[in-house]
């Protein structure tokens, strides 16, 4: 499968940056969803000024871990969507498309 990463900077609560990132898998029904995406300690890491960037997984590659949570604010129950990776390799050259509709 081949899914396109996306980085941003943040920082924490101490303000020490750090690197998030984010990218939509697409259930076999059609389904969308957004995920944090993180790289195992044996993973190399795509390095944030190349992204956003393809990469290719395999099944066996990676895991979906999904948690509940309340939300502090509002005290809904949430849900969060974690992709684990292992192991990926680079895919085909990211092309945005997102202003095609518009020129």
């Amino acid at each position: 499968m081949e899914i396109t990463i996306f980085a941003k900077k943040r920082t924490n609560k101490e303000g020490k940056p750090f690197t998030s990132y984010i990218t939509t898998l697409t259930k076999k029904n059609g389904e969308k969803l957004s995920c944090s995406v993180k790289f195992r300690d044996d993973c190399k890491t795509p390095k944030p000024e190349e992204c956003p960037l393809n990469i290719v997984l395999t099944k066996d590659d990676c895991n979906l871990a999904q948690k509940q949570y309340t939300d502090e604010k509002t005290g809904e129950i949430r849900y969060s969507s974690t992709l684990w990776v292992k192991a990926w390799k680079a895919g085909t050259p990211y092309v945005d498309t997102s202003m095609d509709e518009y020129f």
